[in-house]
């Protein structure tokens, strides 16, 4: 996305535009839904907290400040209304299920027909949805975030180093041991 529109649009949003606040919708709904999906595993939920995300932003977007990536912003506020929603249930932030959307990258917004599967892949995708959501569990929970925010939320490298305020390095160093991690509980579920 082009810096300059994405800077005028945010400068619209804050002047109270509300068709400025539609294409930022727009532009980072799509994204937010998924990544709230994923580290909540229930659309009711998902959605719930894509319109608190939107209500906070309504009221906080006259704060940001054009200093920082708005996208590693708002996915800072994204991951702060998890932490905060699990943390009033009680329990820590796990996937909770996951339903045959998780694997596609379901979006609210996404169109298309999806691929008609057999009985057998039927079967097949279940199980592997039920294998990651047990080790996605068993992840702590940083360890989760970071990878949950890198392939879903779509954040950079740098951005992720930028969210958790580590070095890139590091943040590099987590994504790569936190897969190699998910990889190895997986295949220990196969057994």
């Amino acid at each position: 996305m082009e810096q300059k529109l994405l800077a005028k649009m945010i400068r619209r949003c804050q002047k109270g535009q509300s068709e400025a606040f539609a294409w930022l919708l727009q532009q980072y709904g799509p994204d937010l839904y998924a990544y709230f999906l994923r580290t909540s595993g229930s659309r009711t939920d998902a959605e719930d907290l894509l319109q608190d995300l939107f209500v906070k932003l309504l009221l906080k977007i006259r704060q940001y400040k054009h200093e920082y990536r708005f996208k590693n912003w708002l996915f800072r506020v994204a991951a702060n209304l998890v932490r905060d929603r699990f943390r009033d249930r009680g329990h820590r932030s796990a996937v909770q299920s996951i339903d045959s959307d998780w694997l596609e990258g379901a979006r609210p917004m996404a169109t298309g027909a999806a691929p008609v599967l057999s009985p057998v892949q039927q079967l097949q995708k279940s199980e592997l949805l039920d294998q990651l959501q047990h080790a996605l569990g068993k992840l702590p929970d940083q360890q989760r975030e970071i990878i949950l925010l890198r392939h879903y939320g779509g954040l950079s490298f740098k951005q992720l180093a930028e969210h958790f305020d580590i070095p890139l390095n590091t943040a590099l160093a987590q994504v790569h041991r936190g897969l190699k991690k998910l990889r190895r509980l997986m295949s220990e579920n196969e057994t």
